[in-house]
């Protein structure tokens, strides 16, 4: 990513701050339809009787067209700023909360959450590449916490508010808010697409062209043990997250439980404020690149014993707080990994194509969601195939142990990993 060394470039101007304000708004909106399936399908599912593998079909449908994008949403905000891309990203994300919202079958959900994963994939890379063009690199991994944990505080509305909400106001009256909302901050972006830093940036030094920054970010994350090193540790902790997170949680509090739907939500909501806590922490914690690798030992491994202890206590039924701290302490310790683990990808990024590697990166990332989301709503199903409560219960029990074995497989990457204070741009 570009650095140009002057004045206005390394400033945090009010100007500055007020357009990564919009950008983090429009990343706040990934986060919020992202997990908004655990709360708005499990109703649509129940007044349709649709089945479980096809609740998590239409969920991962987000994280399809999502991944899809991911490495040339990151190529395009390189190229062309993320002003301009997040905008256009902003008026198909409201066009998918419309179909959503007024969706009467199958399809049209399905053709809603595609529509809106097209048009959110932009925004992470989108503010990344705008943080490295417009503030000093010192402060980039503090600017990436900042970042998600205002960004996860749409994961925190999208559970239990957005329950309450639907309730209150309906399916198509909540998500015609929503489209408003989008298309709102899409125009706000438009106008202020001529302070775009990195079109300033490209009036001054050349620009790579989007076709060769797509192929160095493949090129570089095939070539890179580290970058393979990372994404090992990235998509199983991320897909595992978003099996729960995103889509599961909500529903094994009631079976569990037997808990209302609003309780459940509650329960639920504590995860993602441990994501959006644990990204604030990791804003200030162990920021110099030299401590980067620590960092993410000590947050995996912390992460891997925060999903033992959380199914454990929903499989033996203790005491409902117990299995919500432990799914705060299970999202405080994802947070800080991928503060980090962002910040490593950055220091392992040529100059310039910062948002096309970090792209790459969260195409095979977010494949992992896919895969999770899609595998354990095959597993529940099929463990519940003899029908009953307790049926159910047995089947998120043993779909969820499977996702807590592999979260702790993906550790043995770990001792392999190398100091990031060694690396830069061209390292592998």
């Amino acid at each position: 990513m570009i650095m140009i060394k002057n004045e206005s470039v390394l400033s945090t101007s009010g100007s500055k701050l007020s357009i990564y304000a919009l950008l983090v708004s429009a990343y706040f909106f990934s986060y919020f339809f992202r997990v908004s399936a655990s709360v708005s399908l499990p109703i649509v599912s129940a007044e349709w009787g649709m089945s479980a593998s096809l609740v998590g079909f239409i969920s991962s449908l987000y994280f399809y067209a999502y991944a899809f994008m991911q490495p040339i949403s990151g190529a395009l905000n390189d190229r062309f700023g993320p002003l301009k891309i997040v905008s256009f990203g902003m008026l198909t994300s409201g066009i998918g909360a419309l179909l959503f919202g007024f969706a009467t079958n199958p399809v049209m959900l399905g053709a809603g959450r595609l529509l809106t994963g097209l048009g959110l994939a932009p925004m992470l890379s989108g503010v990344l590449v705008f943080q490295s063009h417009s503030f000093h690199r010192d402060k980039y991994s503090f600017f990436s916490g900042i970042t998600y944990t205002l960004g996860n505080f749409g994961a925190v509305i999208s559970v239990a508010p957005l329950a309450f909400a639907l309730d209150r106001f309906g399916r198509r009256n909540v998500f015609m808010l929503l489209a408003v909302l989008n298309f709102a901050l899409a125009a706000s972006l438009i106008i202020l697409r001529r302070k775009d830093p990195v079109i300033t940036a490209g009036n001054a030094t050349e620009r790579s062209s989007f076709l060769d920054n797509l192929k160095d970010s493949f090129r570089k994350i095939f070539k890179s043990r580290q970058l393979k090193l990372m994404l090992i540790l990235w998509g199983t902790s991320f897909g595992a997250l978003m099996a729960l997170q995103g889509l599961w949680s909500v529903t094994w509090y009631q079976s569990a439980y037997g808990v209302s739907y609003g309780t459940a939500s509650l329960w639920s909501t504590l995860i993602s404020i441990g994501v959006m806590v644990g990204n604030l922490a990791g804003a200030y914690i162990a920021r110099p690149a030299k401590l980067r690798l620590m960092a993410i030992s000590i947050s995996c491994v912390s992460y891997g014993a925060a999903w033992i202890v959380f199914w454990l206590s929903m499989k033996s039924h203790f005491p409902i707080p117990v299995p919500g701290i432990a799914g705060f302490f299970l999202g405080f310790c994802a947070g800080v990994t991928y503060d980090h683990l962002t910040a490593g990808v950055n220091d392992l990024a040529v100059k310039g194509r910062g948002g096309s590697l970090f792209g790459g990166m969260n195409l095979f990332t977010f494949i992992s969601a896919i895969i999770f989301q899609s595998g354990t709503g095959f597993l529940v199903q099929r463990f519940s195939s003899s029908g009953g409560a307790e049926a159910e219960i047995k089947a998120f029990n043993s779909a969820f142990g499977i996702v807590t074995l592999l979260v702790i497989i993906s550790l043995v990457a770990l001792p392999f990993l190398k100091s990031f204070s060694e690396q830069r741009g061209d390292a592998l």
